[in-house]
């Protein structure tokens, strides 16, 4: 039936999606954790990367979006699932965000607190992949609830554990010998890295409530 080719043309696009939202996630990593160790010549052209997978992912929403128009899916969770790809979305931005910070304004201390950044990259990643797996779970064919759980508990798990270290490393960089700007700067850095992660589990928690309506 078309309803059925639609929906799955919908999962198909989702998958892709978080996918793009993956591999910009991945970019950021390996750039930030580059110019932490002194190499900043990928730094531009990994921005402009992530820029041109925001674009694209931008582009599978709106696929999806017109999928759910034409009516993929029941009525009653159409908007449900629009609103955690858009959530999910949002995560790509503050990658972009992120990014172009760390681009245009190349932080000079950074590199003093290398292992702690790196650290929370390595976090950040893997709750976005704990987030992934959940998608996954979600659209099997007949969803996987427990599954989906597991994993969404992992992602608020990482989440918790990304604030932490977040906020000592603040607390150091406050206590620190470093110019008021500096510790600014790098406060600020902090700070978007940490909307990275909360918008992760944002997406964790709308597709929790999303399954409670649509997984039996």
């Amino acid at each position: 039936m078309l309803i059925f080719k639609k929906e799955k043309q919908v999962v198909e696009l989702a998958l892709n999606h978080a996918e793009a939202t993956g591999e910009s996630l991945a970019i950021m990593v390996a750039a930030i954790n580059a110019y932490a160790a002194d190499d900043s010549t990928q730094l531009a052209e990994s921005t402009a990367r992530v820029d041109s997978l925001e674009s694209s992912a931008d582009q599978l929403l709106r696929e999806i979006r017109e999928l759910l128009y034409s009516g993929a899916y029941l009525p009653t969770i159409r908007g449900d699932i629009y609103r955690l790809l858009s959530t999910v979305d949002s995560v790509t931005n503050e990658i972009e965000e992120c990014l172009h910070f760390v681009n245009n304004r190349k932080p000079e201390s950074l590199g003093i607190y290398q292992t702690e950044i790196t650290s929370i990259l390595e976090l950040t990643e893997s709750c976005f992949a704990e987030l992934q797996k959940a998608l996954r779970a979600f659209f099997k064919p007949k969803g996987k609830v427990e599954e989906l759980r597991a994993h969404a508990s992992e992602v608020g798990k990482l989440e918790s554990s990304i604030d932490i270290q977040e906020r000592a490393l603040t607390a150091r960089i406050f206590e620190s010998e470093l110019s008021l700007a500096e510790k600014q700067e790098l406060a600020q850095l902090l700070a978007m890295l940490g909307n990275i992660s909360d918008e992760i589990e944002n997406a964790a928690d709308e597709l929790e409530l999303l399954s409670l309506k649509s997984i039996v």
